[in-house]
């Protein structure tokens, strides 16, 4: 627990290398964690997987579990995960204005094509 204080701190949002690409996966629709992958592409069960927790744990996306003969999960964006597609679409566009002075790994979604 993060604490200082006596006071609890809330857990960072880390942007990593799948989080922008998994939620502009989930912009539109809900996902089960195949059509994800096969969605996002490279991305390992694993890293997926942990991607999936920490935005889980950062409140920006919802797991539903629908309980019949096979256990269906379904990836959904949250209230809070959804209004931060337009900030993280208008980050991609500056990165990739500016992709050769950013020296990381910048994935830019169709939509936030920088004119």
């Amino acid at each position: 627990m993060n604490t200082v204080q006596g006071t609890k701190m809330p857990s960072p949002i880390f942007i990593g290398r799948w989080t922008a690409r998994v939620l502009f996966s989930l912009k539109d629709r809900p996902h089960r964690h195949g059509e994800l992958r096969r969605n996002i592409g490279s991305v390992s069960q694993r890293m997926l997987t942990r991607t999936l927790r920490n935005l889980e744990t950062a409140g920006l996306i919802a797991r539903r579990v629908s309980g019949s003969k096979a256990i269906a999960v379904e990836y959904s964006l949250t209230q809070l995960g959804r209004s931060i597609i337009a900030p993280l679409g208008a980050m991609c566009r500056w990165a990739k204005r500016y992709y050769r002075a950013v020296t990381a790994d910048v994935y830019f979604p169709k939509e936030y094509d920088a004119q």
